[in-house]
């Protein structure tokens, strides 16, 4: 989990993140294969029930020989009100088999003097 394709891994974000990417590689992918990321929350309180699935996204794995890796990313964007505070987890399928999950966490943005947010500041995680 990152917040770009050349940001390094995290697993917390702040509410007010723009983006977040699910980078992934896929070794031995072949044509005809289907990547797919499942956006979970977990545990976001009020604002949906526990284990909601959030937003998914298929990649189809096209001109590649048997043997290969494809690599890719899921992003998925920030809701208009920001990414309701909790736990989350992205679950990336190969085909119709769970090939791994990235657990991460939303933490409330920082306030700004003047009442904007601001991005929280990522501790040594």
């Amino acid at each position: 989990m990152t917040t770009g394709p050349q940001d390094d891994p995290t697993t917390t974000f702040a509410a007010n993140t723009p983006k977040l990417y699910a980078m992934f590689k896929a070794k031995g992918a072949k044509d005809g294969d289907k990547i797919r990321g499942v956006l979970i929350a977990e545990d976001v309180g009020d604002a949906a029930p526990a284990n909601t699935k959030v937003l998914e996204e298929t990649l189809d794995v096209k001109g590649y020989s048997a043997g290969r890796d494809f690599s890719g990313d899921f992003n998925f964007s920030k809701p208009t009100k920001g990414w309701p505070v909790g736990k989350y987890r992205v679950e990336i399928y190969v085909n119709d088999g769970l090939a791994t999950t990235a657990k991460f966490t939303i933490k409330a943005a920082k306030k700004k003097s003047g009442g904007e947010e601001e991005e929280e500041e990522e501790s040594g995680d």
